[in-house]
């Protein structure tokens, strides 16, 4: 599949690496990149060959977000601009259902944040499954700082979740640089590893994904996404013993069992 903005390989049997290429501009967002980014999620959802995605930008820089000097904004900007209702539709939504389709993906996705994730670009590393992050990583919610809300493209529903809520409505209410290793600190990342080192592991993490059962790495993605707006305890567990029942009928579990009762024996 060739691209613009953005560059999708397969370089090794069903892991799909993602690449936001627009070096010069820190791999900013443009219209351009959106709409080549909705493509191929569109085709994503229906490659069973691709189980497990990679996310990552390229040169020293993950993304930097909206790209104020799009051309295509520029050009239609008086249209764009003239009305929250028109800006909604042509411009607001076009962003967020990025992050819409990329939670609604079935791969599993894990970032390999390289450089800068300021704004929207902090916004595809939180919106992704697992996040690696190299020492020279940063995190901005840089939407405040220049008159928006700090709540965008999923911020004020991710950021709460995965570092409290005290923590985020300080980030999210100053547009303040998190480094790296305060990310980590406070769980924002999953794991630091050098910058020489990031797509190694990245790969390596994917590669011990694929070990599991299709269904079973599907059916987890499901469950954390469904279950992280769970109303009880309850509904989570229903949600889970249907998944349990729907994977204890595959081959794969059946295969795994007679495996673990034949180790038992030796």
């Amino acid at each position: 599949m060739k691209f613009s903005t953005i560059r999708f390989e397969e370089p090794e049997a069903e892991i799909g690496l993602i690449t936001l290429n627009r070096p010069d501009r820190l791999n900013a967002l443009n219209l351009d990149m959106l709409d080549d980014l909705h493509t191929l999620f569109e085709q994503l959802r229906g490659m069973e060959k691709v189980r497990v995605l990679i996310i990552t930008g390229e040169g020293r820089g993950f993304c930097s977000g909206a790209d104020i000097k799009d051309s295509r904004v520029r050009r239609d900007a008086s249209t764009l601009f003239s009305n929250a209702a028109t800006h909604l539709v042509a411009i607001q939504k076009k962003y967020s259902d990025r992050i819409l389709e990329m939670r609604r993906l079935p791969q599993p996705i894990i970032a390999a944040v390289n450089g800068p994730a300021a704004g929207g670009g902090m916004c595809i590393a939180l919106a992704s499954d697992v996040i690696l992050a190299s020492p020279q990583a940063t995190f901005i919610a840089s939407f405040i700082t220049i008159g928006l809300s700090g709540g965008e493209l999923g911020t004020s529903y991710f950021l709460p979740r995965v570092v409290g809520r005290a923590r985020a409505a300080e980030i999210l209410l100053t547009g303040r640089t998190v480094d790296a290793r305060e990310a980590e600190r406070i769980g924002l990342v999953s794991r630091l590893v050098e910058v020489d080192d990031l797509m190694d592991v990245a790969m390596e993490m994917a590669r011990t994904m694929l070990n599991k059962s299709p269904m079973g790495l599907r059916l987890t993605k499901e469950v954390l996404n469904q279950n992280m707006n769970a109303p009880s305890l309850e509904a989570a567990i229903e949600l889970e013993n249907r998944n349990q029942s729907i994977c204890c009928c595959t081959p794969e579990f059946m295969e795994a069992v007679v495996s673990f009762s034949d180790r038992g024996k030796k």
